[in-house]
């Protein structure tokens, strides 16, 4: 089994359990592989998050961790090279027009193996955080509108996918914290009820432009089964967005996006009968050999019937 987004304690303040805990705890379950990919640094103090300020971290720390984070998983992956196929990488933040660049730049390391492109901020306001500050973020959207924050996330995802991340992140992250009661002013509905394609189609037009994008490049799209630990029925992404990806082609690969050892794996039967579900034929992971990541497949029958899921029972 794979995971192809992941994080610790050790250098993400709001995960929990240490690096080398996570390698184990996916050893012990059986990953074949596991992509490292702890969150690029901020590059301003105004992006540091309460549980970083209690700590009275600044930039300077999270440069410093960083740093700490690529030796480290450097040396594990020498370490179980026999047991476990670990890719090392990072979380990109495309906070803004500095942080896509940024990325830019920490993507010529050769350090740096895999990329999971994704958003987490939108106007430069966190959207995955609280509802108060999606809230927020939506009223500084034009017109104070949903459909408009949603086409401001999809923008900006766009501007990151442009740098052809190995893996696209949550790519509907934007609907984790929207409130239950939000309500569309411009079809008169509540939110949940909206169908993107039918009602908002500037939205639909972005989404269906991102997809594409990565198809193209040949990147991945994670079935990130951490929605499903924050109250979704789904991985991310919903399937609107799973069936237009799997309509142009897409390639699928699963992530758990674990913060901690008792999320290693957690929902993969979830999402595997989602993809059973939505009848995907394949699912990808990434390999490494001799320093070259490239994608492999691995029919869906063949995965079923891997021991993997008698842990599930």
């Amino acid at each position: 089994m794979h995971t192809h987004h992941s994080h610790s304690g050790d250098y993400i303040s709001h995960a929990h359990d240490s690096l080398n805990d996570m390698v184990n705890r996916y050893i012990a379950m059986g990953f074949h592989t596991v992509c490292l990919t702890e969150h690029m640094p901020r590059l301003d103090d105004k992006f540091l998050y309460p549980e970083e300020l209690e700590k009275q971290y600044t930039e300077n720390h999270l440069q410093d961790d960083f740093s700490r984070y690529l030796t480290h998983a450097k040396k594990l992956q020498l370490q179980h090279k026999d047991v476990l196929n670990i890719i090392v990488g990072l979380e990109i933040e495309g906070i803004n027009k500095a942080h896509i660049e940024y990325a830019a730049s920490l993507m010529q390391d050769p350090i740096i193996e895999v990329t999971v492109g994704s958003i987490h901020h939108v106007h430069e306001i966190p959207i995955d955080f609280s509802t108060d500050l999606w809230l927020k973020a939506k009223l500084v959207s034009t017109n104070g509108l949903t459909r408009s924050l949603y086409k401001s996330y999809f923008d900006l995802q766009g501007q990151v996918l442009d740098l052809k991340p190995t893996i696209v992140g949550h790519f509907d992250l934007i609907r984790l914290c929207q409130p239950v009661d939000d309500f569309d002013e411009t079809t008169k509905q509540p939110t949940l009820e909206v169908n993107i394609a039918k009602d908002w189609p500037e939205v639909w037009e972005v989404v269906e432009q991102n997809v594409q994008k990565v198809v193209l490049y040949g990147g991945l799209f994670e079935l990130n089964s951490s929605a499903i630990r924050k109250g979704w029925d789904t991985p991310y992404p919903k399937q609107d967005i799973t069936q237009l990806i799997i309509k142009n082609g897409g390639k699928f690969c699963f992530s758990d996006d674990a913060h901690a050892c008792s999320q290693v794996g957690l929902n993969y039967e979830k999402v595997f009968a989602y993809i059973e579900k939505l009848n995907i034929k394949e699912i990808y992971y990434l390999e490494s050999n001799d320093g070259v990541v490239a994608p492999v497949a691995v029919s869906v029958e063949e995965l079923k019937a891997s021991s993997f899921w008698n842990q599930y029972v």
